[in-house]
């Protein structure tokens, strides 16, 4: 079941005029990816495609049509460019199973204020080292990504909150030798969903994991690594978040992460077959070509301005 809260409806208007969307914008942007669809060899046929995720598309790109078509192909050709990011798609057998062991994540169901979607990313006390394969839990968060585009409402945009005061100094290897996995997922993010990075707040993070963190940080562009907050106590976050969105061990009014957490490990159980299918957007056979790869280090995607 579903448990995204959406805005209210003077959160709605509110959104709505922030993002440009004018009477009839929403559907004339669905209907002009489903156009691109019905003509391309390599997309998906526009039945297939859900409504709320043309809509996540349209709406994340302020209305930019043009800027919708390249998220969107990005985001069906990532699918067959990055199989090994995607081809597994349940938390509950081998091999994601064991990373919520490692890291709860945990999209929150309530908005702030500004209507901004948070999500926590909390490394687990006592967690054991073998369930810190990094490029699972890569592959978890985009199974979970994919999960909340089926259920996400109207929203701003995107706040993650990374809780890393029990990282062991053992991960900083592990992330270095998942390089690979972690650039390319990094800039999917940016390239090929309809994302709004707002903010990102980096909680507890002992000195031992910088170079972990000035990596993730060269992934991104200017405009994001501006946006990022450190804080060394989870409290810290009362100052920017309201206590009804934050969960209840952060001084917060909502159901604990944990609780939250599996919550979403039952929504992607829920919606298995949904994201299989969802992992076969792109004909691979007549795959596009571009002239630089995003899917691989740093390309022309990348380029796309970040709101």
């Amino acid at each position: 079941m579903a448990f995204l809260e959406g805005p209210s409806p003077k959160q709605a208007e509110i959104i709505k005029q922030e993002l440009g969307e004018g009477s009839g914008d929403l559907e004339r942007g669905v209907r002009d990816l489903r156009s691109m669809c019905a003509a391309s060899p390599y997309l998906p046929q526009p039945e297939v495609i859900d409504k709320n995720i043309l809509e996540l598309f349209v709406r994340g790109c302020r209305m930019d049509q043009e800027r919708a078509r390249t998220k969107f192909e990005a985001f069906c050709v990532a699918r067959a460019r990055c199989r090994d990011l995607y081809e597994h798609r349940s938390l509950s057998e081998p091999p994601l199973n064991d990373v919520l062991k490692f890291m709860d994540i945990a999209p929150l169901p309530k908005l702030t204020d500004e209507g901004l979607r948070v999500t926590i990313f909390r490394v687990r006390a006592n967690y054991a080292e073998s369930s810190t394969d990094i490029a699972a839990v890569v592959r978890a968060i985009l199974l979970i990504s994919d999960a909340r585009m089926h259920d996400e409402t109207l929203i701003s945009g995107d706040v993650f909150i990374w809780e890393t005061s029990n990282v062991r100094a053992s991960l900083a290897a592990r992330m270095a030798a998942a390089a690979n996995s972690v650039r390319r997922a990094i800039h999917l993010a940016h390239a090929a969903y309809p994302q709004r990075m707002r903010r990102i707040h980096v909680v507890g993070a002992p000195p031992l994991i910088a170079s972990s963190l000035n990596f993730i940080r060269s992934c991104v562009n200017d405009k994001i690594r501006r946006r990022y907050y450190l804080h060394q106590k989870v409290e810290d976050l009362l100052e920017h978040f309201p206590s009804r969105v934050l969960p209840a061990e952060w001084g917060g009014e909502e159901e604990s992460i944990e609780v939250i957490a599996k919550k979403w490990r039952r929504r992607v159980d829920e919606l298995r077959d949904y994201l299989r299918d969802l992992s076969e957007l792109s004909n691979l056979a007549e795959e596009p070509q571009y002239d630089t790869d995003i899917y691989g280090t740093v390309g022309a995607f990348r380029k796309l301005d970040i709101d």
